[in-house]
């Protein structure tokens, strides 16, 4: 049975890990994370701290956020997306 994190307790965990020195092993085993998941998520939170905002949580569940803002894709069709590649 896969889990559901919100955004929100993943950025928490992320900025207690990061920012504040807590233990990753400590922090997984009180919140009742898999260590490997919380070091994925620790990843995309070194790379971009805003990559938890509320603002790409939808974006975020169905894993269609990279490195991009997307809003520049919106009004393009399958085709103008395909050359993007």
């Amino acid at each position: 049975m896969t889990m559901h994190y919100s955004n929100e307790l993943k950025k928490k965990l992320c900025e207690d890990i990061c920012l504040n020195n807590a233990s990753t092993i400590k922090t997984a085993e009180e919140f009742n994370v898999p260590l490997k998941t919380l070091e994925k998520w620790i990843t995309a939170f070194n790379k971009d701290r805003h990559y938890f905002d509320s603002k790409v949580e939808l974006l975020n569940d169905f894993n269609f956020v990279d490195e991009f803002d997307n809003s520049n894709y919106v009004n393009l069709s399958l085709d103008d997306l395909k050359k993007r590649q």
